[in-house]
């Protein structure tokens, strides 16, 4: 038997009934309905596993690798020389007939003194730093000090960049205040005035004082004599030839038994530890 309608004007007829969908393709939806879903469900745990392996890849790149790339690229840029700002000026200065000015003598202030441990090669003890309020939103900022700490356990380490054509002889010098005007600290077993040994680093390039332990030292350390701490009184180390745009790198440790200095130098005059350049033309 079969259902047929027919309009004259539009020419539509029904389906027959054995062209209907038959009992197996219904049977057939829910195990199609059922793949779909298991296939969509792999697909989710696919692009899941993807997009989180692609965030940590991007983290590690970011944030977490330190290879021989990353570290090489910043050591290469340390390793730049620096370019002379002086074109040509020992040339003129070589003319007999040329008269030199006479300039005043140079306090070189180091960015930031850094303390190693002798007993702890590999420890890194970051320079400490203050801070102060500015602005009326009340941010921080540094405050530029130099801390000088000496121990028996701990050195002290300075680098100073050469400031400077034709004031290229250097003293290290070490100044400070009385002690009635001063928080500075200076003690040993024989008394409130303290030996200090200097040392010459062979470091030619610039230190990253902020990660540096006894180990990372630059060797071997040449002992170039010894500086008197005391209270109210300024200290220079005999002179040496200083090259202007160079690197030169202390380390400053105990001499007198039961050693301890703790001297802050401050601002931009001759306070503290700083190097003194006079003029050589």
């Amino acid at each position: 038997m079969s259902l047929r309608f027919s309009n004259p004007r539009e020419g539509y007829q029904a389906l027959h009934q054995d062209s209907h969908f038959g009992d197996e393709g219904i049977q057939d939806l829910p195990r199609m309905s059922k793949y779909n879903q298991t296939l969509s469900v792999w697909l989710l745990a696919i692009i899941i596993v993807c997009t989180v392996l692609d965030f940590s890849m991007v983290v590690w790149d970011r944030f977490l690798r330190v290879g021989p790339h990353s570290a090489s690229t910043s050591a290469k840029l340390e390793l730049l020389p620096f370019q002379n700002p002086y074109l040509n000026l020992e040339v003129l200065y070589r003319n007999p007939d040329f008269k030199s000015s006479t300039h005043d003598p140079i306090i070189n202030n180091a960015p930031v003194l850094a303390q190693v441990s002798n007993t702890e090669p590999q420890k890194v003890l970051p320079p400490f730093h203050r801070y102060k309020l500015v602005g009326q939103l009340e941010d921080t900022a540094p405050i530029y000090e130099r801390r000088l700490i000496v121990t028996h356990e701990l050195e002290s380490i300075a680098q100073f960049r050469v400031l400077d054509f034709g004031m290229e002889n250097c003293s290290l010098s070490l100044t400070i205040p009385p002690i009635n005007s001063t928080e500075d600290l200076l003690s040993t077993d024989l008394g409130d005035s303290v030996i200090l040994d200097v040392w010459s680093l062979p470091a030619r390039h610039k230190l990253n004082l902020y990660n540096l332990s006894w180990e990372k030292l630059p060797r071997p350390r040449v002992h170039i004599g010894q500086i008197n701490a005391t209270y109210g009184k300024t200290h220079h180390m005999p002179s040496f030839r200083c090259k202007s745009q160079s690197y030169q790198t202390f380390a400053v440790s105990c001499s007198s038994p039961g050693c301890l200095v703790n001297v802050t130098g401050k601002d931009t005059g001759a306070s503290g530890l700083y190097m003194y350049q006079s003029q050589t033309i």
